[in-house]
């Protein structure tokens, strides 16, 4: 049996998470000077690209200090104009995009943590529970359809494929089911045997043309799978790449939590521990690797790429050199994961701060949205309209 003690980023704080995932207490490559931004630009901004339309509360407000985080991105319908939201409360609403009028609510029983997912060609919702089901709910009336169970609690986006539903567990396993019925294609399940890990999990990725599914797990190991029959296609495990495995009683990570993500012929990934990876697509092999600690997620866009670290913030990587652009580091709490607008804009939000508008071409900060209780969720956007959650259950409506 895998004992596993999960630990926040917010816990360990950025001064512990530098001294864990650096090798030896050595100077890392990214003690670097911020480049055009300055701390004294992290204030409120005069004429903000960022306002907002309407806002709801999705949980009842609790006294004292406790503050419960909310992990659900905002899944939307663009062909309906509807939103679609869950809470760890329990309940997931539907929502008119435009003026916030609530449709219909559902109770799966559970708390909700992952992003639905919507098929707009039929109007149907797919939900993941905190209690391992997967609720397959008509767009317009909310009604169940058929609810399966995983074998494990998913905190992660579903992936839609033709015929299939595809979603990966925390207990790292990887789930293919029917999208009429809700029956248990194919599984396939990493072992893993980890003392302490990082709470969180990486989620899926589908190959452009469908075929493959990119994940990673606790044990640091980035794999590719057959999305027809959940064979391994190749895996790569990171932890061959610790330059300091030996250091006593020191607590090592090795977690790969980030959800993989495939640009061309290259599948960017990364572990908390050896750093982000380009791994060619098609075998798993690795065409470079940095050092760089800390990455909780990635976004590419043109000839950037997007890092999120909780040891340095938000830093934007040239693809081909790997020169840095620029980098944001952030005030408050660890950095989520950064969406780019058609307009060029990074929108990325602290986990017990502010959402953040920044410009993509030099880190500029242009906006923010502050809740007051910081996001776990990651914002959604629709052309210039967005949503995100915040922690504490309000949903927020802006526009860009």
């Amino acid at each position: 049996m895998k004992r596993r003690v999960a630990w926040t980023l917010a816990t360990l704080g950025t001064a512990s998470l530098g001294a864990v995932a650096g090798c030896g207490g050595t100077t890392s490559p990214y003690d670097f000077d911020v480049l055009g931004v300055s701390r004294a630009e992290a204030t409120p901004v005069t004429g903000s690209h960022l306002s907002v339309r309407w806002s709801r509360v999705l949980r009842p407000r609790l006294g004292g200090p406790y503050t419960p985080v909310e992990n659900a991105a905002a899944a939307i319908d663009m062909r309906r104009q509807r939103v679609f939201v869950g809470s760890s409360q329990g309940m997931f609403f539907a929502f008119d995009g435009n003026d916030g009028r609530e449709i219909f609510r559902y109770d799966p029983e559970a708390g909700v943590e992952a992003e639905a997912v919507v098929d707009e060609a039929w109007g149907d919702v797919y939900l993941a529970s905190d209690d391992g089901r997967i609720h397959a709910l008509s767009g317009r009336t909310g009604e169940a359809r058929w609810k399966a169970p995983v074998g494990g609690s998913v905190r992660q986006t579903p992936r839609l494929g033709e015929d299939a539903i595809y979603v990966v567990t925390e207990e790292d396993r990887v789930v293919a089911i029917s999208r009429e019925n809700g029956e248990v294609l194919w599984t396939y399940q990493r072992e893993v045997e980890v003392e302490l890990a990082i709470s969180g999990h990486a989620g899926l990725t589908v190959s452009e043309d469908g075929r493959v599914l990119y994940t990673a797990f606790t044990d640091g190991t980035i794999v590719a799978l057959d999305a027809t029959d959940g064979s391994l296609k190749w895996e790569r495990p990171t932890v061959l790449d610790d330059e300091a495995p030996d250091e006593g009683d020191a607590v090592r990570f090795y977690d790969a939590d980030v959800t993989p993500i495939e640009v061309g012929e290259v599948v960017y990934a990364a572990s908390f521990r050896t750093g982000l990876y380009a791994l060619e697509r098609s075998s798993g092999t690795v065409l470079w690797r940095e050092p760089l600690a800390g990455v909780v997620a990635l976004a590419a866009h043109d000839d950037k790429l997007l890092v999120s670290s909780s040891v340095y913030g938000v830093v934007a990587l040239d693809r081909e050199t790997r020169e840095v652009r620029w980098r944001r580091p952030l005030e408050r709490g660890a950095p989520g994961q950064p969406v780019v607008t058609p307009t060029g804009l990074v929108l990325v939000a602290e986990s017990t701060g502010s959402l953040l508008v920044l410009e993509l071409r030099t880190g500029r900060e242009v906006g923010r949205l502050d809740a007051g209780r910081g996001f776990g969720a990651r914002p959604s956007m629709a052309g210039r309209y967005g949503w995100i959650l915040s922690n504490g259950g309000q949903l927020f409506a802006f526009e860009i």
